[in-house]
């Protein structure tokens, strides 16, 4: 029997799983906040360089219950996903509690039913900042695959690169010990839905880490923003179907002077 704390059904285990995948590019323990309006997390990685700010509303699930004030769901991710990792394409799956044990319940159901339960986790360490409020200088929205593809390219050639845009164009530059790689986005190509530059920016960041983001992001979304500012953190902002919300942040690498 299922406490009805919270309950939360949906169609689709797969794109269930897709949202978790992303989330664990950066943790591997999550605290959920289940309230009135959605399911909801923000975190920062290990290494406090990163940070991912995650919301699906009531409205993508097929059922939703949640208590008034809300309540805090802390869950091994990488357990949840070993579970979800076969789920098929038209299994849906169903979370609540175990009323005898306490423990999180996940129910997945296709051509048959499945259930597992997984311990909750004591929420530990700091909270995660509220949502990053950075001035930007450039704001650049794209076709998600295809920046995906160019960062795929570039971490091929170092471990960073350097995202620099002016009034014409996004530019992608990586340079390595025997060989570099320049990617070039003009304002007005197929790949750049919108382009808004207040001014040039230039920033270096980590390649394996944008690449995890995007990897992940466009598992989600067709479409991402994207916004920097020279020697500021890079915000992703992956457009999720019915007003969820999926948004990265990257701290720069800033060079000594």
């Amino acid at each position: 029997m299922v406490n009805e704390v919270f309950r939360l059904k949906m169609a689709s285990a797969k794109e269930f799983r897709n949202a978790l995948n992303a989330i664990a590019t950066l943790i591997d323990e999550g605290a959920f906040l289940i309230d009135p309006e959605g399911l909801k997390l923000r975190a920062m990685d290990p290494s406090r360089i990163a940070m991912v700010d995650f919301m699906w509303g009531r409205s993508v699930f097929d059922e939703f219950e949640a208590p008034e004030e809300g309540e805090k769901l802390c869950i091994n991710i990488g357990e949840l996903l070993k579970l979800l990792r076969k789920a098929g394409k038209n299994e849906s799956i169903e979370l609540g509690l175990d009323e005898a044990t306490g423990r999180l319940r996940v129910v997945m159901r296709g051509r048959y039913t499945k259930s597992f339960t997984l311990p909750r986790l004591e929420v530990m360490g700091e909270e995660a900042p509220g949502e990053l409020k950075i001035p930007f200088d450039a704001k650049v929205t794209l076709d998600a695959t295809e920046l995906r593809r160019a960062i795929a390219d570039a971490a091929l050639i170092a471990d960073f690169v350097k995202i620099s845009v002016d009034g014409g164009k996004l530019v992608l530059s990586a340079e390595g010990e025997v060989s570099s790689a320049t990617i070039e986005f003009p304002r007005d190509c197929e790949a750049v839905l919108d382009f808004d530059v207040k001014a040039a920016s230039t920033a270096t960041f980590d390649t394996s880490m944008l690449e995890k983001m995007l990897k992940a992001g466009s598992a989600l979304a067709d479409i991402v923003t994207i916004e920097f500012s020279t020697n500021k953190p890079i915000r992703l902002d992956f457009r999720l179907p019915y007003g969820g919300k999926l948004i990265f942040y990257l701290a720069p690498r800033v060079e000594a002077e």
